[in-house]
């Protein structure tokens, strides 16, 4: 992989980023901090997000990055959360929605939402829409929704959408991320004729912190494999900047990257009327 756009110049550049105070969203936001950007560093807990916004500003020899205090289940933190960056950023040319996470049980938000489709899905939709408007009134700008190779197995359950009847870690997970899939591909068509260009990214099977809520045989099973067998976060960290930063990215819009490369994704994504009701659907619950 030609590696030039870890050398990219993000002096005067904002970037808008979730999921960065671990594993490869903090080693991706470590490199943005070097490349020079001004960074909104999204996190739910002040303490332990101040203290990556104090190791940036470090690394930038500059106060560049702010801390925003989000709950991404939380549907009010994320409009508070946007109106903070909007009232901060006179522009934002990248937003990067790399949070995730998995439940070892359902749970529900205060919305009344399965809290895996309202983090890993409902969260990225509402703030990419909270923030269009200004995306759209730069010159180029690029949102990122990572995504997981999972989505290939997932289903939208319209009929159970917060599985109340046959709910599991990896069923509410895949039918996310599928979603996300669905979403993205829809908002680069209401894009169509502006500057901003939107793609969902499967990094890999990355080292995470995504299994820590995980209990019982998944945890068993799931945390050894990953020690053994995922990448290192780097590797999904670069893959994110290459997404957000390489040229070669410019003026792709709507697609599904797997690891390095433009894939299709789940056929249910390809669907025009099944992500048209998606889209309904996540507008009616981010309302």
């Amino acid at each position: 992989m030609n590696k030039d756009f870890l050398n990219t110049d993000l002096t005067g550049k904002t970037v808008v980023f979730t999921g960065g105070t671990d594993g490869m969203g903090k080693e991706a936001v470590k490199k943005i901090a070097k490349m020079g950007a001004t960074i909104m560093l999204f996190g739910r807990s002040k303490e332990k997000t101040l203290t990556v916004v104090k190791e940036l500003n470090e690394i930038a020899q500059k106060d560049n990055t702010m801390f925003v205090q989000c709950d991404l289940a939380s549907l009010t933190s994320i409009r508070n959360a946007a109106q903070q960056v909007l009232d901060n950023c006179p522009k934002i040319d990248y937003v990067i929605n790399c949070a995730g996470a998995n439940f070892g049980e359902r749970k529900l938000t205060e919305a009344g939402h399965e809290m895996t489709w309202a983090v890993n899905h409902l969260a990225p939709f509402l703030l990419n829409n909270l923030l269009l408007e200004r995306l759209k009134e730069n010159d180029k700008a690029k949102i990122v929704n990572l995504s997981s190779a999972t989505e290939k197995s997932g289903h939208i359950h319209f009929d159970d959408i917060h599985l109340s009847k046959h709910w599991s870690t990896f069923k509410s997970y895949t039918q996310a991320k599928l979603a996300m899939n669905m979403v993205t591909r829809k908002l680069a068509k209401e894009l169509e004729g502006t500057a901003v260009t939107v793609n969902a990214l499967n990094p890999g099977f990355i080292k995470t912190n995504l299994l820590r809520e995980l209990k019982g045989w998944e945890r068993i099973i799931g945390v050894p494999y990953m020690f053994f067998f995922a990448s290192k976060p780097e590797v999904g960290a670069n893959r994110i900047l290459r997404l957000a930063f390489s040229e070669e990215f410019d003026g792709i819009t709507g697609k599904f990257i797997y690891e390095d490369k433009v894939r299709d994704p789940n056929p249910e994504a390809l669907n025009p009327q099944i992500v048209d009701k998606v889209w309904a659907l996540s507008k009616e619950h981010t309302a």
